[in-house]
């Protein structure tokens, strides 16, 4: 591949790299990137004010219900930080007017109950905000600023995986395959790409660290004359300015500029003093600045202030790490399929071992010239210094996070294609890297929609409620309509997951915070098996935010334990809770409650067969297949008719019991639909076996032999369903005749 074709490429390379951003910037909403709210308000400053911030030391700790005070707006700003990217942000939107930042930046209202986000795939509580309804390009000047920034944010991505490209092709001019392979590593790093996607001085750094690698390990390679450690300087120095994390560059290009082959020791001195001082003078007076006005030259003591410190970094917290190194979005943070991380971490240990296999004595590492070599030294360096830093950071602030390693990204990026290419001498793996790098960019661009839109998504729905939904218009006090929901597709089962999709409408605007209940039960509401809920328009568009006219769209999931009673039919119940924990009346009748349904709750497996086995028939429709006796009492009995649907029944029928004696006096009866009602036949489906309990009770209990009979009868004509054997014949009075027992013997099966 030549020159041209290479960079063409690159080109392709870094134009697909900000569209894949684009996608994340759009789907994230205001905010929600890390730390977005903190790096916003410090830009709104600049650009107001004009000047520094002063440093502010909380007086609380950033932990559960203390995290809606962290979140509101404050002036100045909590967040302490080098300036850089923050004066570069406050003139690229100094004429856009953010006075409606503190009317934006509503906590959600989960901080305050101790509701913190979990680390978890479920989308519900993701999210740091609560997010307005003119929360708009249209409608919101912060809105506009803040997608500004994200594109200049954005655009320092992209010169991070140029600068990644340029870093390889330093050590390898040749390997232009291994530079593009290189480069794609770092674009197509889902958290990467999510990071350069949000408004986060971490970008600037990424860059301006990538940019200052690339310098120095130019200039370790070989003679490089007094301008080029200005420049690596200049570059340090910028670092500096942007975050405290750029220190690490400083041993780095001092040691670049001795270690530099082909000068004198006193020059190479003098390389490494210049580099030193003209970082210094360009970030260097930051800090002198914080020691004279706070002793405290690093101007970190408002981090360690607000965080609650580790006690260890033990396995969970590297797994944290190298979680949210590569796809662990948001604050919780939001999870991707484990599988997939368990194949990122194949394809790093395949680059690993590569690695491992041109460093061992006598591999290929050892044939390489020596410039080549120190400059992989550096990078394995640079490497292992940020990850020092980064150990100490994590259990000092107890934030294990893995985008705090991006500024070495790039490093890591050329070592991992590096040790890739060492599989590609194999000609069965060629195919293999090739097809990771096309699912890595295919993950990349499904992130945004599959994990991150659901997550973020505002609940309301400008163009109201889906044809498709059931209408239902019942109100609730305080002016919130249950406009409709999502009828459910299919049956009920044991064990499986119920998804609940509501419509809520704003007759007014409502003033009070309302938390929506949704419970699953049977006729008898004690007996839920199933219950949710959660903040009424979920955490990301609470009530408190409506405004009259809004209708919006909120999902619930219900577990059905797998011990739920089948078949039966059960009914969704919904209601809502205000912000005294006390539940809110209907309007149109005096319930708190609202009624759905019902629907068909099925078995999984059939029931156990009777211990009674008969063939009889009722009807077309029914047929019984036996019955359990037992006598509970000395003058009842309970039995368990089994009946199965032959086909639909199409009406209800009540079930008869009588007890009889020889002579056919009437000793006892029960009446009553199959289930007690639970499972009406005019619901049941063919292929349905339902066992149906009935208890009767014996008028005299001292009588020896009993006859059983049993059958169903319209409750309304009062017609008994014509009842037949098992070889067809119909039978009289439309009785089946069940058993003769002994009263004694109950358990006994014995034909009548």
């Amino acid at each position: 591949m030549d020159e041209i074709a290479t960079r063409r490429l690159l080109y392709l390379l870094l134009l697909v790299f900000v569209a894949l951003g684009l996608g994340y910037a759009l789907v994230i909403p205001p905010f929600e990137g890390p730390d977005e709210w903190s790096h916003i308000s410090l830009v709104r400053y600049l650009a107001v004010h004009r000047s520094l911030p002063p440093r502010v030391l909380p007086d609380r700790n950033a932990a559960s219900a203390g995290m809606t005070w962290f979140l509101e707006y404050h002036d100045p700003p909590l967040y302490y930080a080098p300036p850089l990217y923050y004066v570069l942000g406050g003139l690229l939107v100094s004429w856009i007017n953010m006075d409606d930042l503190p009317h934006l930046m509503v906590p959600s209202p989960s901080w305050a109950v101790g509701w913190a986000p979990e680390a978890n795939r479920d989308p519900r509580n993701k999210n740091l905000f609560a997010h307005r309804a003119e929360e708009t390009f249209a409608e919101s000047g912060t809105v506009r600023a803040t997608f500004l920034l994200r594109l200049l944010s954005l655009g320092l991505g992209a010169v991070t995986v140029w600068g990644t490209y340029t870093l390889a092709r330093s050590l390898w001019r040749e390997r232009r395959l291994l530079a593009l392979g290189a480069a794609a590593f770092v674009a197509f790093n889902p958290q990467f790409l999510s990071l350069a996607a949000c408004v986060s001085n971490d970008n600037l750094l990424n860059a301006l660290f990538c940019l200052c690698l690339v310098i120095i390990l130019r200039g370790v390679q070989g003679s490089a004359s007094r301008m080029h450690w200005i420049v690596a300087g200049g570059l340090a120095g910028l670092g500096l300015l942007t975050k405290q994390s750029a220190l690490l560059l400083l041993p780095l290009g001092a040691l670049a500029a001795i270690w530099q082959s082909g000068r004198p020791l006193r020059t190479r001195l003098a390389d490494g003093g210049i580099f030193l001082s003209v970082a210094l003078a360009v970030g260097g007076w930051w800090y002198i600045r914080n020691a004279l006005l706070y002793g405290d030259p690093l101007g970190l003591a408002s981090h360690f202030a607000a965080q609650a410190p580790l006690f260890r970094f033990g396995l969970r917290e590297a797994w944290m790490t190298a979680r949210s190194w590569w796809a662990a979005f948001g604050w919780a943070p939001l999870l991707v399929e484990p599988g997939l991380y368990v194949t990122a971490g194949l394809v790093l240990a395949m680059a690993g071992i590569g690695l491992g296999a041109y460093w061992r004595p006598g591999g290929l590492l050892w044939h390489m010239p020596s410039p080549t070599r120190r400059g992989l030294a550096l990078l394995l360096g640079a490497c292992g210094l940020n990850g020092l830093a980064f150990l100490r950071w994590a259990i000092a602030t107890g934030a294990p996070v893995g985008r705090l390693l991006f500024p070495t990204l790039p490093a890591v990026g050329v070592l991992s294609s590096w040790g890739l290419a060492w599989w590609t001498r194999r000609l069965a793996f060629r195919g293999i890297l090739t097809v990771c790098t096309g699912a890595a960019l295919l993950f990349a661009a499904i992130v945004p929609w599959r994990y991150l839109r659901p997550a973020y998504a505002s609940p309301r729905l400008p163009n109201g409620m889906p044809e498709s939904a059931t209408p239902v218009a019942l109100t609730f006090e305080g002016g919130v309509q249950l406009a409709g929901y999502e009828p459910l597709t299919g049956d009920l089962q044991p064990g499986r997951e119920v998804r609940l999709v509501l419509y809520w409408h704003a007759l007014t605007a409502p003033r009070r915070l309302y938390r929506a209940w949704v419970q699953l039960g049977p006729q008898d509401p004690t007996n839920k098996v199933a219950e949710d809920g959660f903040w009424l328009g979920g955490s990301l568009y609470p009530s408190t935010l409506w405004r009259a006219g809004d209708t919006v769209r909120q999902e619930f999931r219900l577990t059905v334990p797998g011990w739920a009673p089948a078949p039966e039919l059960y009914w969704i119940r919904v209601g809502l809770v205000d912000d005294t924990g006390e539940r809110v009346t209907l309007t149109e009748f005096d319930s708190t409650a609202m009624v759905l349904g019902p629907w068909r709750m099925r078995p999984l497996a059939a029931p156990a067969p009777p211990t009674c086995p008969a063939d009889f028939r009722l009807g077309t429709a029914i047929r019984l297949l036996g019955y359990d006796a037992e006598r509970v009492a000395a003058d009842s009995l309970t039995l368990t008719l089994y009946w199965k649907a032959e086909q639909a029944p199409g009406a209800d029928y009540t079930v008869y019991v009588h007890l009889t004696d020889p002579e056919g006096n009437l000793l006892g009866q029960n009446d009553a639909p199959p289930k007690s009602g639970a499972y009406p036949t005019s619901w049941w489906l063919p292929g349905d076996v339902v066992a149906d309990r009935h208890t009767v009770h014996l008028s005299d209990a001292t009588a020896g032999i009993v006859r059983l009979h049993v059958g169903m009868y319209d409750l309304v004509t009062m017609e008994r369903l014509p009842a037949y054997d098992g070889a067809g014949r119909r039978l009289p009075d439309d009785v089946i005749p069940l058993a003769k027992i002994k009263w004694e013997e109950v358990a006994t099966c014995v034909s009548d």
